[in-house]
């Protein structure tokens, strides 16, 4: 098992012609600085095409689904894994602050918590931010589109 004290993961998704995509997306993972920060060196970072009839909501979750799963699949634990969107619907919805009423998030919703439950952490932290700041995730979202000839 590969052991980090703080994580960072920073999550996108992208729909062209929301909802009828092309769609696609991106997550990057950091290790957290002494200082707080991220450390711009990347532990890893994945992108997935995602086809049509996808909501820019529904990229979103599947960038913070791939990036959990990545957690899960590798073995990886934490004391505290912060996750940072630019989806402030996720981000609230996964902090309990917003319900999730539409019936095409549920499933996402359901299997972003399946994830997040199977992660060896100690606390998770959700903090919705600028997009600016989500340059990377959003790139590999957009890469993922790109490389499928959108």
């Amino acid at each position: 098992m590969n052991y980090y004290e703080r994580l960072i993961l920073k999550f996108d998704g992208a729909s062209r012609n929301n909802p009828h995509g092309p769609a696609g997306c991106g997550w990057v993972l950091y290790e957290m600085d002494e200082c707080g920060a991220d450390s711009y060196n990347s532990i890893a970072s994945g992108c997935e095409y995602l086809g049509f009839s996808v909501s820019n909501n529904q990229a979103e979750y599947a960038g913070l689904i791939d990036g959990l799963n990545y957690l899960v699949n590798n073995n990886i634990s934490c004391d505290k894994l912060y996750v940072r969107g630019d989806a402030e619907i996720v981000i609230r919805q996964m902090e309990g602050e917003y319900n999730v009423n539409s019936y095409n998030i549920k499933p996402y919703y359901n299997d972003a918590q399946d994830a997040l439950n199977q992660i060896d952490c100690t606390s998770f932290n959700f903090r919705h931010f600028s997009r600016d700041k989500n340059w990377e995730a959003d790139q590999l979202a957009n890469e993922a589109i790109q490389n499928n000839g959108y």
